[in-house]
């Protein structure tokens, strides 16, 4: 695997860690708002959706968003290292092509 691809996926692979309990959480509130449905952070509120009840799947996924205050900070540092090895991939890369020009 070439390492521009490496880093990439890496990226990618940060970003979800850091931000899928957000996202999560957005998704359920999105999909509360678009039936209708009220969604509050205390307590279950009844949802029904196509005859099927989902608030407490919704508060669930609300509830999962307070899983962000630790996500977010890990993904930072891990982004952060996750810079530094590309930097010094980038700094080992052109010093070895100024040696062999």
């Amino acid at each position: 695997m070439r390492a521009r691809t490496t880093f990439i996926v890496t990226l990618v692979l940060i970003l979800i860690v850091a931000f899928w309990p957000t996202a999560l959480a957005m998704g359920g509130t999105g999909l509360a708002q678009l039936f209708g449905c009220e969604t509050d952070f205390n307590r279950a509120i009844p949802c029904t959706i196509n005859g099927e009840e989902w608030g407490e799947t919704i508060f669930d996924y609300q509830k999962i968003a307070y899983l962000s205050l630790f996500t977010i900070p890990v993904g930072q540092v891990m982004l952060s290292i996750w810079l530094l090895v590309l930097l010094l991939y980038l700094v080992v890369r052109l010093v070895r092509r100024r040696m062999n020009s």
